[in-house]
């Protein structure tokens, strides 16, 4: 997870921008500047949608195997399976689209264009491994950005989306600790996901967030990494003694 982008130029006072449609190749406009900022386009809610539906359905198989057995028991035991189904939206939600969407609106702040588009294979090669292997391993698509950026403002891009999910972290400790058996649980997936998701995102190799990061700024990469590693290690050792 992470985004892709390219530089425009057009004439006339107006920038060029290159807009996706779907999978198809991308078509070009120079109208930007109406395009209002910090919504979202039909297309993009439309890609967002399908990316999330399906890491929702991947993640449910996964988490349905671990806790209730394999997914022919679907059927004798669809309480449990739509029980998974609720948690797995949430988690999606809070770990998949609130960080792309963080690389998109930051990406608009320094007057890029920005927007989602799902990636069909890499949500195919997703829905294989979760029914085949029980694994959830997804690069269900990117934040496509377009625009004039320099080496700081791709950095500070980048890390918005891991920096989403620690937030997301932070916010759901309350819940852990005090929510009750299903809020807790709850709070559990989604404390769990969003630390690996953030700290998966800033391996540092191209073309995951990381890389980008540590191009920009050594100091703050390492400081950062630490800083989750040690979210993670207090959300897994020292938060269910709590």
């Amino acid at each position: 997870m992470g985004y892709g982008g390219g530089s425009g130029g057009g004439g006339g006072g107006q920038r060029q921008i290159r807009i996706l449609e779907g999978n198809n190749p991308p078509v070009y406009y120079a109208s930007y500047q109406q395009r209002p900022k910090g919504f979202l386009s039909n297309e993009e809610k439309k890609n967002l949608a399908i990316a999330t539906a399906a890491l929702t359905i991947c993640f449910s198989m996964v988490m349905f195997r671990w806790h209730f057995g394999p997914l022919s028991e679907i059927p004798e035991q669809m309480s449990g399976f739509l029980f998974v189904l609720v948690i797995s939206f949430i988690v999606t939600f809070t770990g998949f689209a609130l960080h792309e969407m963080a690389h998109k609106f930051v990406a608009q702040r320094y007057g890029c264009w920005a927007e989602f588009r799902y990636s069909t294979q890499g949500l195919l090669f997703a829905l294989v491994l979760a029914i085949v292997v029980g694994v959830l391993f997804a690069a269900p698509g990117a934040v496509y950005i377009v625009g004039a950026i320099d080496k700081r403002q791709n950095g500070i891009i980048s890390i918005a989306g891991p920096l989403t999910n620690v937030a997301v972290t932070l916010a759901m400790i309350p819940m852990y600790i005090w929510g009750g058996d299903w809020l807790s649980t709850i709070a559990y997936w989604v404390i769990f996901f969003n630390m690996l998701l953030a700290l998966f995102n800033m391996i540092p190799i191209m073309p995951l967030d990381g890389a980008k990061v540590l191009k920009w700024n050594v100091p703050l990469y390492v400081v950062s990494l630490a800083a989750m590693g040690g979210l993670l290690y207090f959300t897994r050792a020292v938060l269910p003694n709590l």
